[in-house]
């Protein structure tokens, strides 16, 4: 028998490096598996579960998906009534088409009926009474599948709506969507929990037979065999201990037996792996630390949280806060933790709107526990302040003439990086393509150029030229307006330098 060995998982992670502990080793003979924790979606196993397989009659799973799709829109009930064409009822006596559970043409029969011998029995052309009735023709039914798999996010291409021939999916994205429909439609374990169905006279086992053996699979409630020859034997499965449901994949195992003893290792595998996370859980703590330990308008910062007490990697959503607000970029629905991972917050202030900033780093586990660390930085009521001069160089100042204006800004902030918005103005207005939202301003000294063409219909006499830095009702920077006079005159003066009255640099209140 070919040995799978669980190794150590190295996570490599930002400004940490852990090595996972090691678990016992898994024998199994399956091509591809996947374990999930059915609550979290965590990976709790997993081998070559992106490569894309035969799944066979687990297709069943996706088919009986869109039919509660179609309960859900009203467009069909339970006890509907659907009639058996003559392809359905010649198909379901021919063999190539597992399992052949025959149908009479004309009848009709249940939509809970069909669905029982879809889940039961893996009746085939049960299927395709389902895929006739609700999209006129298999072909666009396949045509559906196709687009919910892609609407469902999972890596799967199919051609029928059986699996009596080869459609292809991952054994991840078998169990996306297994979880998927416990979660949408917990009806459908009514069927798969059953370890057999009466049919026209006829008792047929359920395929999953962890749940009809001599040695049931404790609390075992589906899901869904699949086998064809280019599938080799396949089987979800999904069980419930404690509150806490797994799924395993088991795709290309080598005969019956040996997929019910690769799934059911599997699941205990699952299980176990839960309980260690799930202690994990309750013993991580988090640390904060903050540099500088002091905050400042503009000057940036970083808050560093770290984990301790994790004893087994788990999955959660972490997210950091500001005065309680959630930070843009910086949440993770999946978050992975490890004993001392560290998660970083790099953030600059940019209004003063109180002497502290609160800050909080937040894992919330699937059941919302949450465990929160949070800080208060004291915040140096000191806004950034720049003074400044306009430089203008002209040959004449009159109508459709150039002048060319150098802003130089300066400041002794002692910030390395401030970005604030900026704009020219002529007479009072925005002029128009002369703004800029981040203007930068690199240790304390920046300068920004405009070529100013005197308007056309600029009328003789004293105008005024500005350059704004910042805004008006900023309380992290007080505003800077550097002004020039500019005297405009006719055309007809001599082409010599007129003069410009350049006015002191004016720093504006603060709103």
């Amino acid at each position: 028998m070919r040995k799978k060995l669980i190794a150590s998982v190295l996570a490599v992670l930002v400004l940490f490096c852990g090595l996972a502990p090691g678990a016992a080793a898994l024998s199994y003979q399956a091509e591809s598996v996947f374990v999930m924790d059915a609550q979290t979606g965590e990976t709790l196993y997993e081998y070559n579960a992106d490569i894309a397989r035969v799944p066979a009659s687990m297709t069943k799973v996706l088919t009986a998906y869109i039919i509660y799709q179609e309960l859900e829109a009203g467009r069909l009930t339970l006890d509907t009534q659907v009639k058996v064409s003559h392809n359905a009822a010649v198909k379901s006596r021919d063999a190539s088409y597992p399992t052949a559970v025959p149908l009479t043409e004309g009848a009709t029969y249940s939509v809970d009926t069909l669905l029982h011998l879809i889940m039961i029995p893996s009746a085939s052309a049960s299927c395709i009474v389902m895929a006739e009735h609700i999209s006129g023709s298999e072909s666009a039914f396949v045509a559906r599948m196709n687009q919910t798999a892609k609407d469902l996010g999972l890596n799967a291409t199919y051609y029928n709506c059986h699996g009596a021939q080869p459609n292809y999916i991952t054994a991840r994205s078998q169990a996306k969507l297994t979880r998927r429909f416990i979660d949408d439609y917990p009806d459908i374990l009514r069927i798969t929990s059953k370890s057999g169905f009466n049919f026209n006279g006829s008792y047929y086992n359920n395929t999953n037979h962890l749940l009809n053996t001599m040695a049931p699979y404790e609390g075992l409630d589906g899901f869904k065999t699949g086998t064809i020859a280019e599938a080799g034997y396949c089987v979800t499965t999904t069980a419930v201990r404690d509150g806490r449901r797994v799924i395993a994949v088991v795709m290309k195992s080598t005969s019956d037996a040996q997929r019910f003893a690769d799934s059911r290792q599997l699941l205990d595998y699952g299980f176990a792996e839960i309980q260690k996370r799930d202690a994990a859980r309750k013993t991580t703590s988090v640390q904060l630390t903050a540099a500088p330990d002091s905050v400042r308008p503009y000057q940036p910062f970083t808050v560093t949280a770290r984990l301790e007490g994790v004893s087994a990697s788990y999955a959660c959503k972490a997210q950091w806060y500001v005065n309680g607000a959630a930070v843009d970029g910086y949440g993770n629905s999946s978050f992975l933790t490890a004993d001392y991972k560290t998660s970083t917050l790099q953030y600059t202030l940019k209004d003063l709107s109180g002497d502290t900033l609160d800050i909080a780093f937040v894992l919330t586990m699937f059941d919302g526990t949450e465990i929160r660390c949070e800080t208060a930085l004291p915040v140096e009521q000191r806004p950034v302040e720049y003074g400044g001069s306009l430089n203008i160089r002209s040959a004449a100042s009159y109508p459709g003439k150039t002048l060319l204006v150098t802003a130089d800004i300066t400041g002794e902030n002692g910030i390395a990086r401030v970005q604030l918005p900026a704009r020219w103005q002529w007479d009072g207005a925005d002029i128009a393509g002369y703004s800029n939202a981040a203007f930068t301003i690199e240790n304390d000294a920046a300068s920004s150029e405009y070529l100013l063409r005197i308007p056309e219909d600029a009328s003789e006499g004293s105008h005024e030229l500005s350059f704004v830095l910042g805004d008006a009702g900023s309380t992290g920077a007080k505003q800077l307006i550097l002004r020039a006079d500019i005297q405009i005159v006719s055309q007809g003066t001599p082409a010599e330098d007129v003069p410009v009255e350049e006015t002191p640099s004016e720093d504006a209140p603060a709103a």
